[in-house]
């Protein structure tokens, strides 16, 4: 046999037994190690040899997987010293959506003693990540269905919305018969006042003739009587006018706000709509609210889990400022109240951001859609202004009894006109 030969058999013998022993020491602990076996009925993913991690740490290795009737016995190698707990939970987790599988353990208590050597442990069987991305994948579609019109949501959010334009009809009809008058009312009003104007410099002029006695009507009241009659009807009618042109320079200072606002329901999945009015007068500290909450028909409850009252009247006087807006009255239908806290005031961005609270019905005690309430209805939430136009929220509903979650958007916008009326009204009043 030649030399070269013998040399190529010695170095492909070499490569063998050197590969040999890195497949075995692969499955050798190089320090000491005790076996505990985990049954699973199901170790999709999880490699041989993968790594065993005891609250994250590294603790040993996964030994051999193999079939044990309708169940699969993992062994695994731990590392001496290491001590589990009897009830440690035994589960396949993956470090990363994309990443592999391990062996988890989270530790027992002291009290159920220390898992030995050969003792078998049940794991826990927890979903894939492919069964839940299939379950996800199914709720997706579902919602999407709802919404394109194959179940309830959708058509709730097109009956609402079909409500919404007809009640934006029906006001714009209104607002376009009264805009003739109110243009003429306005028109009016500032002939008016500059008449007034004119009419209080003359009877201020002929006041003090009088008092000086000039003229055919100084003559005519020398008599006391009559010229005291006389000054105490003049001055009647200076403060008359006064008080009139005051009035007038009112009428511009009220703010109206017409205010929709949609909740969708989670739990239920039901939606509602609130539709107000908000009056704001010239004071900058209080306001007026009324309008009607969760308009819909009484009987309608669109699930098992809906339990909102329709057609709920919602009168209430409120007080604000930079920091907090609380109102009272008759909220939803029932005597309550509503906090918005503003704690980021002054902080730019932030500032936009509000946490709401609204405490109704506390002596409730009534049944609702089959199931009896007995606790006031409480709603809390955070909301933030997107502009002064638009506002969206989510949080919590009638959290004392349901606790269900919803989300919530709002749109209002000013009418000049309604504030015009207001101010007509304010004027008439006094």
């Amino acid at each position: 046999m030649r030399a070269e030969t013998k040399v190529g058999i010695f170095a492909v013998a070499g490569v063998i037994l050197f590969g040999i022993s890195v497949y075995m020491l692969g499955n050798i602990s190089t320090g000491g190690e005790y076996k505990v076996n985990v049954r699973f009925s199901d170790v999709t993913g999880l490699p041989g040899k993968s790594t065993v991690k005891l609250n994250g740490v590294d603790v040993g290795k996964v030994r051999r997987i193999k079939m044990n009737g309708d169940h699969v016995l993992v062994t695994v190698g731990i590392k001496d010293g290491v001590e589990i707990y009897r009830d440690a939970a035994f589960k396949i987790t993956t470090s990363s959506i994309i990443g592999s599988k391990f062996l988890s353990i989270a530790q027992g208590k002291p009290g159920k003693g220390i898992l030995k050597n050969g003792d078998t442990i049940d794991g826990a069987n927890e979903p894939s990540m492919d069964q839940m991305v299939q379950e996800t994948l199914a709720s997706v579609k579902q919602f999407v269905d709802s919404i394109n019109g194959d179940g309830g949501l959708g058509e709730d959010l097109n009956a609402t919305l079909s409500n919404v334009r007809n009640l934006s009809a029906n006001l714009n009809e209104l607002i376009a018969s009264l805009k003739p008058y109110l243009e003429n009312s306005a028109h009016d009003i500032s002939y008016m006042t500059a008449d007034l104007r004119d009419l209080i410099a003359k009877a201020d002029s002929i006041v003090d003739k009088i008092d000086n006695g000039d003229g055919m009507i100084g003559a005519l009241i020398n008599d006391p009587e009559v010229k005291q009659n006389v000054k105490e009807s003049f001055a009647d009618l200076k403060e008359t006018l006064a008080e009139t042109k005051t009035f007038v320079g009112k009428m511009s200072r009220f703010r109206v706000f017409w205010v929709f606002d949609g909740y969708y329901n989670m739990d239920a999945e039901a939606l509602a709509a609130q539709v107000a009015l908000k009056v704001y007068p010239s004071n900058n500290y209080t306001y007026y609210r009324a309008g009607f909450a969760n308009i819909g028909n009484e009987d309608d409850f669109v699930s098992d889990n809906d339990y909102m009252e329709r057609n709920k009247l919602d009168l209430r006087l409120g007080f604000y400022n930079n920091y907090f807006d609380f109102s009272a009255g008759l909220v939803w239908g029932a005597g309550g109240a509503e906090l918005i806290l503003k704690p980021f005031y002054g902080h730019g961005f932030w500032e936009r951001l509000t946490l709401q609270g609204r405490f109704t019905d506390f002596g409730r005690d009534r049944t609702i859609n089959n199931r009896d309430f007995s606790k006031p209805n409480v709603l809390y939430g955070v909301n933030f202004e997107i502009n002064r136009f638009i506002e969206i929220g989510a949080g919590m509903s009638d959290a004392l009894e349901v606790n269900q979650p919803y989300i919530r958007a709002m749109i209002k916008f000013q009418d000049k006109d309604i504030s015009s009326f207001f101010g007509l009204a304010a004027m008439a009043s006094n």
